[in-house]
């Protein structure tokens, strides 16, 4: 129907007279756009609304009221500011706020948010790298400390095995050459060997027999005799 963007961008409720603009179809008083319609300033705007979609003209806002909106504006030079504005046109006042249009200084506050947002980023990309690269530091740490650990136990231990082995050949020479001096280099003594008597029973030249003959009761019992072997030979 029209050809150009609405004229009036309304934000949020706007009031004419005290009470709110609403769409003559569904009620709704959010966001309506407001068209200026024909050459004459007492003609009826054409309202239409953003959420049934259907528009008509509206009974109180005129083509007057909304040139008188749009010189009485606030406008945005920052990006805190709102675009507010009190209007009035034949004894008929208009309230509300329009839509935000785009300022530069949005995009220098939308660069800076960006750039926050970068940075933190960034930050936590940077804090896991290093949390990362710490780990791998201590635990290269720890793998080489186990390793010395270990080295040094085993060098301990054999120092320990070379010092016991270096002990006991020590004390074996000693050993040898006190018996070297005391036995004018005899070398060890050599101790003779015993046969062992060949006759059953005998222990240490006594044979113990199970007899009634040597019993002074007359009944069976063990009595030990010298072994006549062992006495005859001088074993």
């Amino acid at each position: 129907m029209f050809d150009h963007s609405p004229d009036l961008e309304l934000h949020g409720i706007a009031y004419v007279d005290g009470a709110p603009l609403e769409c003559g179809h569904c009620g709704n008083a959010i966001g309506l756009h407001v068209h200026k319609r024909g050459p004459r300033e007492v003609w009826p705007a054409w309202i239409t609304c953003g959420s049934c979609g259907r528009g008509d003209d509206s009974a109180t806002v005129t083509n007057g009221l909304v040139d008188a909106v749009l010189a009485a504006r606030t406008g945005r030079k920052k990006a805190e500011d709102r675009d507010l504005f009190a209007a009035e046109w034949r004894e008929i006042v208009m309230t509300g706020e329009l839509r935000p249009t785009l300022v530069a200084d949005d995009l220098v506050v939308a660069a800076e948010a960006l750039r926050g947002e970068v940075e933190k980023d960034l930050r936590r990309w940077w804090g896991g790298k290093k949390k990362t690269a710490k780990a791998k530091v201590a635990e290269a740490k720890a793998t080489a400390k186990g390793a010395v650990k270990d080295a040094a136990g085993d060098a301990a231990t054999a120092a320990k095995g070379a010092a016991k082995n270096a002990k006991s050949a020590t004390t074996a020479a000693v050993l040898t050459t006190a018996w070297q001096l005391q036995t004018q280099g005899a070398g060890p003594a050599k101790m003779p060997k015993t046969k062992r008597c060949t006759v059953k029973g005998c222990r240490g030249g006594m044979v113990t027999l199970a007899t009634r003959l040597h019993s002074p009761t007359g009944k069976s019992a063990e009595v030990k005799i010298p072994c006549g072997t062992c006495h005859r030979t001088g074993r």
